[in-house]
């Protein structure tokens, strides 16, 4: 998600990346980092050291961002692609602050409704199917080949989507965010950020509807859906008619991630210490709790 951020920040104020310009931009930063992000491994196993250095770089972050046109879009192999994605799902996400504003962001997975299908005979705990977001080695015919770095290896960990974050300004917390919805939790999660710094308060900051990109298949998915509760969510007709004309082949989606959103609001009147809004994505029927 860092460096989603770092490439719209080199495009200047807040302001200047929202409508669907920005969003175009958002999907084009977000086929970089999926292309970037398949470069990562488990650190214990794989130096990860100049890749992670590269995504919190503003300076690679502009490198990527002169490679961004605002008229067209290109196929993955244009972003660096060098091999496929993984796609997990099957997460749980929460986002907790307490009294004396420790926070925790914490999103958890099975990788499946049922995990393995295995329940634990001596804890009755479902056991989790994590080993599926391994890369195995195979011929996928026309498409990239799977990521070496995320090869299967013993006591080694797979590569993840997960994206908990807490955020600070001058060491104070101000947010804290995450998602559940597996691949899609890196997109989810960076819109909730950017839509706040656009000036939209938590609430809508969550409500607003979502696109979504993968690199791999080189196809934007966007919502547009009712969810049980009645609500419905949809990414208006004028940006996807925009996005159309710069080459994006649009697919609609009805789910997507799961977002929880906590931030902490300050002002002089309660002394800087700020007061938290709490957002659960009614998307899944959520709702914060406060004690």
């Amino acid at each position: 998600m860092m460096l989603i951020l770092n490439i719209l920040s080199q495009y200047g104020a807040p302001s200047g990346i929202s409508g669907p310009l920005g969003i175009h931009r958002e999907i084009e930063a977000l086929k970089h980092a999926f292309a970037v992000r398949m470069n990562l491994g488990d650190p214990d196993f794989i130096n990860v050291t100049e890749v992670v250095s590269d995504m919190l770089s503003p300076k690679f972050a502009e490198t990527l961002k002169k490679t961004i046109h605002d008229n067209m879009t290109f196929d993955p192999r244009y972003y660096g692609g060098r091999w496929n994605q993984i796609h997990d799902h099957g997460t749980s996400h929460v986002s907790i602050v307490d009294t004396e504003r420790n926070a925790v962001s914490m999103t958890n997975t099975v990788n499946a409704y049922f995990g393995s299908n295995i329940l634990s005979p001596s804890t009755g705990i479902l056991l989790n199917n994590e080993m599926d977001d391994f890369s195995i080695p195979m011929n996928n015919g026309n498409v990239p080949p799977p990521a070496p770095p995320n090869f299967i290896r013993p006591g080694k960990r797979p590569l993840s989507s997960m994206t908990p974050t807490i955020i600070l300004k001058d060491a104070k917390l101000r947010a804290v965010v995450g998602a559940s919805g597996g691949a899609m939790i890196i997109a989810g999660t960076t819109e909730v950020v950017l839509n706040h710094l656009r000036g939209m308060d938590p609430l809508h900051s969550v409500l607003a509807p979502r696109v979504y990109h993968q690199l791999i298949p080189n196809v934007v998915q966007y919502e547009n859906w009712t969810t049980p509760y009645g609500e419905h969510y949809e990414v208006p007709s004028n940006v996807r008619t925009f996005l159309r004309r710069r080459g994006h082949v649009l697919q609609s989606l009805a789910g997507g991630s799961i977002c929880q959103f906590i931030f902490v609001e300050t002002s002089k009147k309660n002394k800087g210490r700020g007061e938290l809004v709490g957002v659960s994505d009614p998307r899944k029927g959520g709702f914060p709790a406060g004690y």
